[in-house]
């Protein structure tokens, strides 16, 4: 029996997305989320669209017992655009609400089925449901964090970038029209440009070669995932795809850009993507807090078992409960 090209992605897809599925499972009966199940309710299943399928869904974790309103984080998955969901990261979730948050987790289409722009759209109708349901749920509208990682980071950039930066994308015009910014925005281990994937093979962090040839292969994958065939060039239509773009361009912003936090380990392929997203920040007077792990690859934070893990959770509990005393005047 032979195998093409695409069948092989296809049974990575398969065993990567079934690892993390068991790995989730098994930190489920972690004495952490034990405990912070007792501490916290959880509200499953809740559509985000009319008729929606389980891809329009949403989850609430909250603390009980705790003073209303409470600041809400909006948490948006990541893997590669292609799998996962808000099941596999129902530890993140906890964890927010475990230390005093209203977490509103999320699913969304994912690729090859749905291409771009599919999951930011959905993104987009999440994010209109959160404002205008948050205080339902004991949730403070006017403390909304947007917090996604690798391509959760994408759509966390993106949303801001549209919420803040006039585009013509229908999608982004959306966004805009809402007229809601988010006070903040975590992108974790993010990969800000989705288009040209080739570039990272110039900019790898140093790690071994095995490592690297199956990063970038992977990373190639995901991009002609989300954005077809003509993943390897850059096109006007849709720049929300690259966020890290509009960032880098000499637009100025039209409302607030949102406090901004990011992170990434510098074993990480994608390391460079958050360089530069902390550079363009700077050079737009952005106010953020960006940190680098040594040592560490993709979504080490997720895998929780490394001093560097901690210390990351340590920091951006830090970074939120600051984030929650700050009034946002004038501007960046």
């Amino acid at each position: 029996m032979t195998y093409s090209g695409s069948n092989y992605k296809k049974i990575r897809r398969y065993l990567f997305d079934q690892s993390f599925r068991l790995f989730s499972l098994a930190k489920s009966y972690s004495a952490f989320q034990r405990r912070a199940k007792k501490h916290c309710q959880i509200i499953r299943n809740i559509s985000y669209l009319p008729n929606a399928s389980i891809a329009h869904q949403l989850d609430i974790y909250r603390p009980r017992n705790s003073a209303l309103p409470r600041p809400v984080i909006m948490y948006i998955h990541g893997g590669g655009f292609t799998m996962c969901s808000k099941d596999t990261h129902q530890g993140v979730a906890l964890a927010y609400a475990d230390n005093g948050y209203v977490v509103f987790n999320i699913n969304y289409r994912l690729a090859p089925k749905h291409r771009y722009p599919a999951a930011l759209e959905d993104i987009a109708h999440a994010w209109q449901w959160i404002v205008k349901n948050a205080a339902r749920f004991g949730g403070d509208s006017q403390q909304i964090t947007v917090a996604g990682e690798s391509a959760g980071g994408n759509l966390t950039l993106a949303l801001a970038a549209a919420s803040c930066f006039r585009i013509k994308e229908p999608v982004a015009k959306f966004i805009w029209d809402m007229g809601v910014v988010p006070k903040s925005i975590m992108v974790l281990c993010g990969m800000l440009q989705v288009s040209n994937p080739h570039r990272l093979t110039s900019v790898c962090p140093p790690i071994n070669r095995l490592s690297q040839k199956l990063n970038l292969t992977i990373a190639r994958d995901v991009s002609r995932a989300y954005l077809g065939r003509g993943y390897k060039k850059l096109h006007t239509d849709r720049m929300l795809a690259d966020p890290l773009l509009i960032l880098e361009s000499d637009a100025k912003p039209d409302r607030l850009f949102p406090l901004t936090y990011a992170m990434v380990g510098t074993h990480d392929i994608l390391l460079d993507d958050t360089r530069r997203l902390e550079k363009a920040l700077t050079s737009k007077n952005i106010q953020n807090t960006v940190s680098y792990f040594p040592n560490q690859g993709h979504a080490f934070h997720l895998i929780g078992i490394s001093d560097q893990a901690k210390i990351f959770w340590h920091e951006n509990l830090a970074f939120l409960a600051s984030v929650t005393k700050k009034r946002l005047i004038g501007k960046n």
